[in-house]
């Protein structure tokens, strides 16, 4: 797999969805990645629309998928592979959720990187017919740190890149991003390419996490939902001043489009953790955030927002 000073939106639950990956990518994201998928859903329940739905324009995609034994997971991949020819299948390995460890899957696995490593080796087996790269998401270890482990078992097992987010399982989105461990992934990867992620801000740092570790791709994730123009901001190497009017601009464009694959009403829900989150930085953000998420309908909803823009 290619990948070369990538800038990637990093898969997020509730926010990456097919709309907004597609408007990232228009504002300059080079590659993104799916909401992660249960596997044993997908096995027993078939893939859910909300989640699996992509457009040609998203691609080069990673359907991302999760779970806890390396013969779901590589079915449920099989599966989706074949239906949908992704560029890729990603791994979750990193998901810290408490439901989703109590359920001893995704972050939960960092504990077994023998495991870890049979389930990239299972899923790679099953791909290779349909030529698709297994890719994977990882954190440094569960309650140590034991990178290197898990890099060797991964990397034996035939992964085709690994995304690293430098901080343990237990310490959630805690304390500070580790990407000097970024960098030592690297070396250890040689060929196989490394992409970090974590506590990444503006530009400027997306610049400066190539230039100090070497990185093949860097990912984006809580900034890009409070900014998604940071994609353009890097390519054009400049701050942009994003105004409230744009903003609401780019959620109505984004809800319209969810409409593909959202029920109506749904996606006006599902949308407002993400309004709250795009007006930061906005003067009266508090009282913009109170009118929108008071509204009880997805027309006060859509209302709302075109009197916000008028403002």
């Amino acid at each position: 797999m290619k990948i070369e000073r990538e800038v990637i939106l990093a898969p997020m639950a509730g926010y990456t969805h097919s709309a907004f990956r597609r408007l990232c990518k228009k504002l300059g994201a080079d590659r993104v990645y799916s909401e992660l998928m249960n596997a044993t859903g997908i096995v027993f329940k078939g893939e859910e629309r909300e989640l699996i739905y992509f457009v040609d324009e998203e691609r080069p995609i990673h359907l991302q998928v999760y779970g806890r034994n390396a013969e779901e997971i590589a079915e449920a991949s099989f599966r989706i592979a074949k239906e949908y020819k992704p560029e890729a299948i990603d791994i979750n390995f990193g998901c810290s959720v408490k439901k989703v460890l109590k359920a001893k899957a995704a972050g939960y696995l960092l504990q077994f990187p023998k495991v870890m490593g049979e389930i990239v080796r299972e899923t790679v087996k099953a791909l290779k017919p349909l030529g698709v790269p297994v890719t994977a998401k990882i954190r440094l270890g569960f309650y140590e740190d034991t990178l290197e482990e898990i890099a060797e078992e991964l990397l034996s097992a035939g992964v085709s890149a690994i995304a690293l987010h430098p901080r343990r399982a237990v310490d959630g989105f805690s304390g500070t991003a580790n990407w000097n461990r970024v960098r030592d992934l690297k070396k250890i990867a040689g060929s196989v390419p490394v992409i970090g992620s974590g506590d990444v801000r503006n530009w400027r740092e997306i610049e400066q996490k190539f230039e100090e570790t070497g990185c093949n791709g860097v990912m984006i994730g809580r900034a890009a939902v409070s900014n998604p123009w940071i994609f353009r901001e890097y390519r054009e190497k400049r701050d942009l001043e994003v105004g409230l009017k744009e903003r609401v601009e780019f959620v109505l464009k984004e809800l319209e489009m969810m409409w593909e694959y959202f029920e109506r009403e749904r996606a006006c829900k599902v949308i407002k953790a993400q309004i709250s989150q795009i007006f930061k930085g906005i003067r009266g953000k508090a009282r913009l955030n109170d009118l929108v998420m008071r509204s009880k309908s997805c027309e006060e909803l859509i209302f709302r927002l075109k009197k916000i823009a008028s403002l």
